[in-house]
């Protein structure tokens, strides 16, 4: 699969044929074997199949490089392997039951004023002038603050963690990841746990309602999760949260003001909002794959799988495949898809998928609401350089001047 920026601007041809000519695609480039997966119901079997393996995709990002440079890494392999999304059963499974406490329905909806205070805050600043660079005013600040209302953090530290989690999600989105790319990443990632090693003994001390607390005090069947793994896994809140929620909220917008029918439709119909976010979700996935390891020799989807084999699930040729979707390429806010991947399947779904959901009905609802006339400035804004995730580099949008 040829990374070019038509492909970046427009992958989903590309999908298309994929689909239309088998069910396993084999690359076989510098970093080894690695298969592609574009059908909906191979997806869906694989996020359920052991054999898959996503533990052993931790030690997959070190193997890339020469034998030389791996101790290098270490701390790296050490901290993400503590990543709930990096672990399989039975391990996946209590550190799930752990997690899970902290995102209860019960606790997103509590969640909701904070979302709708940083939404109104943020608009604020751009509300009187008409037009504003959506990006870097709304889309990536927005789930950042959100987070770092969950976690505790203090909002002004939080800017530092944007660079980051984008340092991490360069070099894990690449499909020809450099060594510099992984050094930044690193860097990235120990920073993060670094600053987390500072504020956990705080939060022994004086727990609060905050994510860090209700995690360093979660408990399952007699279990609790270590210090290692709450520093761990804050890191990947940080990460996952931040790019899918900017991501969603970036493409939702533009979708909306290039399908102006269905803007007017959900402004007509709000009580459609769950439904337009999983639809966005949907058809314009956020994560348009994740990846995956062969823990053994088997045959999958009339392909000879080999133990080491990397595995690549697209979402984002999931959620347009016809065989699971009606007229997949129709951007339709009623359609309600409940079955779409863009947060996994199965055991490995999105922890966090009851809070990205929420932050988009939030966000599209005001945004529609106190920006009048809202519209694109550019006919085709341009896309991030990878892959792994859609959205946009840059958004600029105008709208008619409001007094809030």
């Amino acid at each position: 699969m040829e990374i070019t920026p038509e492909f970046l601007r427009d992958p989903y041809p590309v999908y298309q044929r994929m689909r239309e000519t088998g069910r396993m695609h084999l690359s076989s480039a510098n970093t080894g074997r690695t298969w592609f997966l574009p059908h909906h119901a191979d997806i869906r079997t694989a996020l359920r199949d052991e054999r898959f393996s996503a533990s052993r995709k931790a030690g997959g990002f070190v193997n890339q490089f020469p034998a030389e440079v791996r101790p290098e890494f270490a701390r790296f392999n050490e901290a993400i392997s503590r990543w709930i999304v990096l672990h399989d059963q039975p391990e996946h499974r209590q550190l799930r039951q752990l997690m899970q406490q902290g995102f209860t329905r019960r606790l997103i909806t509590t969640m909701e004023p904070k979302i709708q205070r940083v939404c109104d805050d943020l608009i604020d600043a751009f509300v009187k002038r008409g037009s504003t660079e959506f990006m870097t005013e709304y889309a990536h600040p927005f789930p950042a603050k959100v987070i770092a209302e969950m976690l505790g953090v203090n909002p002004e530290d939080y800017p530092a963690f944007v660079v980051w989690s984008e340092d991490l999600l360069n070099f894990a989105g690449s499909l020809r990841p450099t060594l510099e790319m992984f050094r930044a990443a690193q860097d990235g990632l120990l920073a993060m746990m670094d600053y987390f090693a500072r504020l956990l003994p705080e939060r022994r001390e004086n727990p609060g309602d905050d994510l860090v607390s209700l995690l360093l005090s979660a408990e399952s069947e007699g279990e609790w999760m270590t210090a290692e793994q709450v520093l761990a896994n804050c890191t990947q809140i940080i990460v996952a949260g931040h790019e899918t929620t900017r991501n969603l909220v970036a493409n939702g917008v533009e979708l909306l003001l290039r399908y102006p029918e269905q803007r007017a439709l959900l402004e007509s119909r709000p009580e459609l909002m769950p439904s337009a976010v999983r639809e966005i979700m949907r058809f314009e996935s956020p994560l348009q794959f994740i990846r995956r390891v062969a823990r053994e020799d088997f045959e999958f989807g009339g392909a000879e799988v080999r133990e080491g084999d990397g595995l690549v699930l697209m979402l984002g040729s999931a959620n347009r495949d016809p065989e699971a979707f009606d007229d997949p390429d129709t951007f339709d806010l009623t359609r309600n898809p409940t079955g779409h991947l863009a947060f996994g399947w199965g055991p490995h779904v999105c922890v966090g998928a009851a809070l990205a959901e929420l932050e988009g009905q939030v966000s599209f609802r005001t945004l529609l609401d106190r920006l009048p006339g809202l519209e694109l400035r550019t006919h085709e804004p341009e896309r991030i350089p990878n892959p792994m995730l859609r959205g946009f580099a840059s958004l600029d949008l105008g709208f008619r001047e409001s007094a809030g």
